[in-house]
């Protein structure tokens, strides 16, 4: 497991906080947290102010405050309003969606990718069928199609950009894969990242939704717009998969979650400079890199994917003893690969100054 800042970890289990263990040793405060991919450089004012101002009606679930978040988004991707459902962040959607397709047949995804919801589909049941990237490290669409139809998928899961390659696939290329699978089985596109790409609304699949194609749009508020910890996250689909997610969604979203969201999205703006920043969060973490002699792959998300040379088990462990967490993929093609998340810049130097001695140990 881990060691993450979401909790102290000792011997590979969970402690609680003032709890000691006299035969271990505690692990190190961990001083640059690069496992994850949250966007530091936080909410727009808007959404911040929103968030604030919500908080004055606490005492009252959000209800009314889902339809204006529903209609803006229909209004601003060329959608209607039934076409759009809200969930906990994109990853509920994503694990509950993938859970009920597995029903028909298994889940087709690439490997290495984001296998959170996928993992979450396989407790439930689900039989994921698990196809390698391609030697560019880009996903392998055909391959994906020719698994697809031989094991009959229930539905076929693409993050793009991909987590965590950050590699961003040809729109065209793409859009066909979807258009020829989705005659047979959904089609999930996470497009968590979508808003820092070169360009969002030719390398996104939202047309497709809008042109009634059986392909699953997944976006977040937690990523790109620095919402993490609100939980706000959507679909974009046909009616009868939207009305599927909201059969499957138990609770309904937190009041200043639903204003932030709402104050934020597509903000040309504040995009623009979380855009930037982020930029120069990997540029910085390409630099590192290149002055440790490690290869990285170019990143449209909020990390960077690189080659440590090392089995990156051992690795990880040997950065999290200097203070540094990072994070592994399951993926028997990349035992050396790391993903390195952006941070702050005194995180990224703090990982710039230990790495060489990482290297050494």
């Amino acid at each position: 497991m881990d060691t993450t800042r979401r909790g102290l970890l000792i011997g590979g289990a969970a402690v609680a906080p003032g709890l000691a263990m006299a035969a271990e040793t505690p692990a190190p405060a961990i001083r640059a947290h690069l496992g994850v991919t949250e966007n530091p450089f936080g909410p727009s004012p808007a959404a911040r102010q929103a968030a604030v101002t919500a908080m004055a009606d606490l005492p009252y679930y959000g209800w009314e405050l889902e339809p204006p978040l529903v209609k803006l988004i229909a209004q601003r991707d060329g959608l209607q309003p039934e076409q759009v459902g809200l969930c906990n962040g994109s990853l509920e959607a994503l694990s509950l969606l993938s859970t009920a397709f597995s029903k028909t047949g298994p889940i087709v995804s690439a490997q290495p990718s984001y296998a959170t919801p996928l993992s979450y589909a396989e407790r439930q049941g689900a039989k994921l069928e698990w196809v390698p990237l391609a030697a560019d490290q880009q996903i392998d669409l055909p391959a994906l199609a020719q698994r697809a139809k031989a094991t009959k998928a229930g539905a076929v899961y693409v993050c793009n950009p991909n987590n965590p390659t950050g590699l961003l696939l040809d729109a065209d290329a793409l859009r066909a894969f979807c258009i020829e699978m989705a005659r047979t089985c959904p089609v999930i596109i996470d497009e968590a990242y979508i808003e820092i790409s070169p360009d969002p609304v030719r390398n996104s699949m939202m047309d497709l939704v809008a042109a009634g194609h059986d392909v699953i749009v997944a976006r977040t508020f937690s990523k790109v717009y620095g919402l993490a910890s609100l939980r706000v996250g959507f679909v974009a689909a046909r009616p009868e998969r939207v009305a599927t997610l909201k059969s499957m969604i138990p609770t309904h979203k937190g009041r200043p979650g639903l204003a932030a969201a709402a104050a934020c999205y597509g903000d040309p703006t504040y995009l623009a400079g979380a855009k930037a920043y982020l930029e120069s969060c990997r540029k910085k973490i390409y630099a590192i890199c290149d002055a440790n002699g490690l290869k990285s792959l170019p990143s449209h998300g909020t990390y960077v994917f690189v080659d440590c040379g090392k089995p990156n088990l051992a690795f990880q462990k040997t950065l999290a003893s200097m203070g540094v967490e990072v994070r592994v993929f399951d993926s028997p093609r990349h035992p050396t690969w790391i993903r390195v998340g952006t941070a702050s810049p005194a995180e990224l130097d703090y990982f710039a100054s230990v790495l060489p001695k990482a290297l050494k140990a």
